[in-house]
């Protein structure tokens, strides 16, 4: 019989995962087993994955093989104890020390091909100016990207390859674009409220009036940039949908959800957006 088995996985830290889509719903699975004594090993292999801790192996002989658990699911919780930000020795030590008692929670992984756009700053030697830059990266390469239940589906891999650059070519750029846009106008608007505190609060005719035609354009543009992103989002999942229909597998759009500053101090609590962020999948039930 084998012990914990782990695996690990070098992942970049400063990649986030998107959230979870609407539209699905997510299954859990629960094992309650009572072990013969201590030291008895469960037979269960776990990886750390960009989902979180996922169940890599399960021991034909061992007390997990008859329960609901099973390869590819992410592991949540361990006798109440919540392990989804844990790593996979964080996880071995908490099994190792559990009792003859042990009840493990689990839920279906949601593959997904995602990226990341992120703004970086870079103060000059004088500090009395910042560069930004806005850099967008798909979350992880090709070679490392194909979801498992493409695999298991039979879908080729000419095939993968076709949404991943999909989504690469068509979808990133445009989120890139509403990224860029919504810095230049956060800069924008730091440059207008510093030259009003200068003047005193006096009204400088010629200034604020550029200004003001300036942030109004970017305001009524960002809203096309968004615009364009829901498009591109929404046709990207079609074509995607198109090509996998036959292999019974969803695509929708994955999102991350972002917190939004106070506008007002007589706002009652901040608001949420949601970014799309790549494309999500599911198996459809037969």
């Amino acid at each position: 019989s084998c012990s914990h088995k782990f695996q690990y996985r070098t992942e970049q830290q400063h990649i986030k995962a998107a959230v979870a889509t609407t539209h699905y719903i997510t299954m859990f699975y629960t094992a309650a087993i009572t072990k013969q004594s201590k030291n008895q090993p469960i037979g269960i292999g776990l990886e750390d994955t960009d989902y979180g801790i996922a169940i890599s192996s399960i021991n034909p002989e061992g007390p997990l093989s008859q329960t609901s658990l099973k390869p590819g699911l992410k592991l949540l919780i361990i006798n109440n104890i919540e392990v989804s930000g844990l790593s996979p020795k964080e996880v071995g030590k908490i099994l190792n020390n559990v009792g003859d008692k042990l009840v493990l929670s689990a839920v279906d992984i949601v593959p997904d091909i995602t990226f990341q756009v992120n703004t970086s700053r870079k103060s000059k030697r004088d500090n009395r100016q910042t560069n930004e830059r806005v850099v967008a990266t798909m979350k992880r390469d090709t070679n490392d990207a194909t979801p498992t239940i493409f695999n298991e589906a039979g879908v080729p891999s000419n095939t993968f390859s076709r949404i991943y650059k999909l989504i690469e070519s068509e979808l990133l750029p445009a989120a890139m674009a509403l990224r860029s846009h919504e810095t230049t106008y956060n800069r924008e608007m730091q440059s207008y409220t510093s030259k009003q505190m200068i003047k005193g609060g006096l009204v400088g005719f010629g200034t604020e009036s550029n200004h003001e035609k300036k942030v109004f354009q970017m305001v009524a543009q960002g809203a096309q940039l968004q615009r364009n992103v829901d498009l591109k989002a929404t046709q990207v999942k079609d074509q995607i949908n198109a090509m996998l229909a036959k292999y019974n597998i969803m695509a929708t759009v994955a999102l991350e959800s972002r917190r939004l500053a106070k506008y007002s101090s007589k706002q009652k609590q901040s608001n949420t957006a949601l970014d799309v962020v790549g494309i999500q999948f599911h198996a459809i039930p037969f």
